[in-house]
């Protein structure tokens, strides 16, 4: 007995392991993504948090390419190309992947889940979206323009994220994608920053559900089931 319970606490250790090191649970097929995507100290990015997610969501899908994977993201947003890094992980992935949202949903951390099969959020997470703001910080007049124009460039990609999602909510029924837009931007306008409950992401689409509620959303095994 004593050998058997000195393993179960090994296993266990290794799970802990997973989750708070590598931030994935193998056994449960859960990846954990949190905070800003990677900035680093001298306002760059690394990619660290990137180049892990992307392992990660490898990996798993190496392990079986049927079985659902759950995403948790708790996210204030970040770089764009680390997170679409991200993003392309999900939308390429041969698995369904589920994304929970936890706490924050904000900038680039609303447009990252919008690529998954499923999207779930939690009863207190907050949506926020926005245009984001400008990197430009060139010296040289042809770079700053250069960026200024990848930048309207990638404006046009975020607002086509969030067309293709609000396009099926019905609160949007009967609507073209260009008078989405003109309501999105309207938003953008009047607020700078348009912020979103977890009830009102499932009246526009961003979220399928609310985490906890009846039926196929009321726990991780029965969300899973549903994309199954």
């Amino acid at each position: 007995m004593s050998g058997l319970s000195n393993r179960n606490r090994v296993s266990k250790g290794y799970i802990v392991d997973e989750a708070h090191r590598f931030n994935i649970v193998l056994d449960t097929r859960e990846i954990f993504i949190h905070g800003d995507f990677d900035p680093d100290e001298d306002g760059g990015v690394d990619f660290k948090m990137a180049n892990t997610f992307v392992k990660n969501m490898t990996l798993l899908q190496r392990m079986d390419s049927l079985k659902p994977i759950v995403v948790h993201q708790n996210s204030i947003g970040g770089d764009w190309t680390a997170g679409m890094m991200m993003a392309d992980a999900i939308a390429t992935c041969t698995s369904p992947v589920v994304v929970i949202t936890h706490g924050a949903a904000l900038s680039m951390g609303s447009i990252v889940p919008l690529v998954a099969d499923l999207i779930v959020t939690m009863p207190s997470c907050w949506w926020m979206l926005h245009e984001g703001q400008t990197d430009v910080c060139q010296n040289i007049f042809r770079q700053a323009k250069s960026w200024i124009a990848w930048e309207d460039e990638t404006n046009e990609i975020m607002l086509g994220i969030y067309i293709s999602a609000m396009s099926g909510a019905p609160v949007f029924k009967g609507k073209t994608d260009k008078q989405i837009e003109n309501y999105i931007k309207k938003q953008f306008n009047e607020k700078e920053d348009w912020w979103i409950s977890a009830e009102d992401a499932v009246k526009y689409n961003l979220a399928q559900g609310v985490f906890g509620t009846t039926g196929e959303f009321a726990n991780i095994e029965t969300i899973k089931n549903y994309v199954s």
